[in-house]
């Protein structure tokens, strides 16, 4: 069964562009990994969000994903292209960057 994620990021404006940049470093690791069937970053029309849009062909595809993700070899790499992340910018709780908390979307296909 395919799966994924659709997730709403709503940082502020002065956050917007370099948080994008992350976003998709990230959507670069989803789509490096074994069964992805998709991995892309948007912006929503209105500006108001950045917005991550992932599928795998199952879940374990996806948490084999999750897990490179948070390997520390990956962190490395992404914080060598990025920056460190600040606290708070995985689920959107930091009041400084975001407007609100990210909202995600679990996905199953049909």
């Amino acid at each position: 069964m395919k799966t994924g994620f659709i997730a709403y990021h709503y940082p502020y404006a002065h956050y917007r562009d370099q948080f994008a940049r992350h976003v998709e470093g990230v959507a670069r690791v989803f789509r490096s990994a074994t069964g992805c069937l998709s991995a892309d970053c948007w912006l929503a029309e209105d500006g108001e969000s950045v917005v991550s849009i992932v599928k795998m062909e199952s879940p374990g595809a996806l948490e084999a994903a999750f897990a490179t993700l948070r390997s520390a070899e990956t962190r490395e790499a992404l914080e060598a292209e990025f920056g460190a992340s600040p606290p708070g910018t995985v689920d959107g709780t930091n009041d400084e960057l975001f407007v609100r908390p990210h909202v995600v979307h679990q996905i199953v296909s049909l």
